[in-house]
């Protein structure tokens, strides 16, 4: 009677878990369905989406736009003074009694050096604010590359776990059948389905990760959140051979953020010889021309050229001219720190590609064909009766992992060459086929 009782009791626990695994499947199948709904989307079209619509970019390059028209404002005169004079507490010479009307016209007019450094010192903040401009496009474009290989790994994720559902099932039934011809234990016929719960979890699991990964990607594009994309094609397989000497030329020249600080340099040498111009004297030119009964007195005028004195030399225009010293030598050290943390930045990615270009090499030669042939051997064994079926599903398993960490080589291999491009300031191969040897 206790026999009978837990071989029920079995029985009813496997039905349970055989309703839990169709309402799960019901679930992700109806998932999957709806992630095919959307068209799928080339990594060209997120890259150029994300330059036409992102608004981080159109932020940036408005910011660049209005600094760009700062530079003829700088070089602008102040606007002239226009004045009527009205006096009839004296009265004109005539002795008229008629009030006197003088009407002037005054012009300030700085030394003429000063007006160049100022629109140079603008035109200089124009190139920073534009560099500042394209490190932002360099910057999303690298986090579109990577959020679009990210999406990719969970696509191959999924098809991973669903290729071993398929072998699990066939594990099931073949243990079920075992058990049933009392040629194996019904201890295994559970584990297989226990492990057919634990797959089927992670598909959960990947498909929470799928809708994030989508979410991320449709930000950047400015597309609503919920949208859904699609499958993503295949990226070409990596081909990277560049030197390490080679990206620290293209970054020199090319990388945004270095040229921002290498302008910024240049601004502060114009703001320091216009600190040294600030010793120059200013100009004020006035002319005035007297009314007579409202009419011109061609005889009446008079004509004012007023030069401002740097009297206060000592406190003002010396301590500016230290200032601007101060400021310049700030830049340099900027400009220096920057240019190492983006070797810094080149070195880290370098090696990262390296690396796991090594790793993702290691699983495509040697892990996975070795995982691939002990599966086979375990199977052959297990249905002669050889091997247990816990051998069986550790030699499955395996694989599976083997596969997925393969895919996460590759993953963190794009990622990184998105994190070198970003760094050398474009493309692999544009930056060094064009960046590294030009002179600017």
């Amino acid at each position: 009677m206790i026999t009978v009782y837990m071989h029920k009791n079995q029985i009813a626990r496997r039905n349970r878990l055989i309703t839990v695994l169709l309402s799960v499947s019901a679930y992700l199948i109806l998932s999957w369905h709806s992630a095919f709904a959307g068209d799928a989307l080339t990594l060209k079209d997120v890259l150029a989406r994300i330059l036409r619509s992102n608004p981080e970019i159109k932020s940036s390059e408005r910011s660049f736009k209005a600094a760009n028209a700062r530079i003829w404002q700088a070089a602008s005169l102040e606007d002239p003074l226009v004045e009527m004079e009205y006096d009839k507490l004296f009265a004109d010479r005539m002795l008229t009694g008629e009030p006197m009307k003088t009407y002037a016209l005054s012009q300030e007019v700085p030394f003429p050096t000063k007006l160049f450094l100022r629109a140079k010192i603008a035109a200089k903040q124009a190139k920073t604010a534009y560099e500042g401009y394209k490190a932002k496009e360099r910057d999303l474009l690298s986090r579109g590359k990577s959020g679009y290989s990210e999406l990719i790994l969970i696509y191959k994720s999924i098809e991973i776990m669903k290729e071993q559902k398929g072998l699990l099932e066939q594990f099931s039934a073949s243990a079920t059948s075992r058990y049933a011809a009392a040629k194996g234990s019904q201890a295994d016929a559970l584990k297989a389905q226990v492990e057919l719960a634990r797959v089927d979890s992670q598909l959960i699991m990947l498909e929470q990760k799928r809708l994030t990964a989508q979410a991320r990607l449709n930000v950047l594009m400015n597309r609503d959140p919920k949208e859904e994309i699609g499958p993503p094609s295949i990226e070409e397989p990596v081909n990277f051979t560049r030197s390490l000497e080679d990206l620290y030329a293209a970054a020199r020249v090319n990388n945004p953020e270095i040229k921002a600080y290498r302008y910024a340099i240049e601004r502060g040498q114009a703001a320091y010889d216009l600190s040294l111009n600030e010793f120059m004297p200013d100009f004020m030119i006035k002319f005035k021309q007297m009314v007579n009964r409202d009419r011109v007195d061609e005889n009446a005028w008079s004509g004012m050229l007023g030069v401002t004195i740097p009297l206060w030399f000592f406190q003002k225009q010396a301590f500016g001219v230290k200032e601007m010293k101060e400021e310049l030598e700030m830049a340099r050290a900027e400009y220096k720190a920057k240019e190492n943390n983006v070797l810094f930045d080149i070195r880290d990615a370098y090696a990262r590609v390296e690396a796991n270009r090594k790793i993702a090499e290691l699983y495509e030669t040697a892990f996975i064909p070795q995982a691939e042939e002990t599966l086979k051997t375990s199977l052959r064994g297990y249905e002669s009766d050889k091997t247990d079926f816990l051998t069986l599903l550790d030699s499955q398993r395996m694989l599976t992992e083997f596969k997925l960490d393969h895919y996460r080589a590759i993953l963190d291999l794009r990622v990184a060459l998105a994190d070198l491009e970003r760094a050398a300031g474009a493309d692999i191969n544009e930056a060094l086929q064009r960046g590294a040897y030009e002179k600017k």
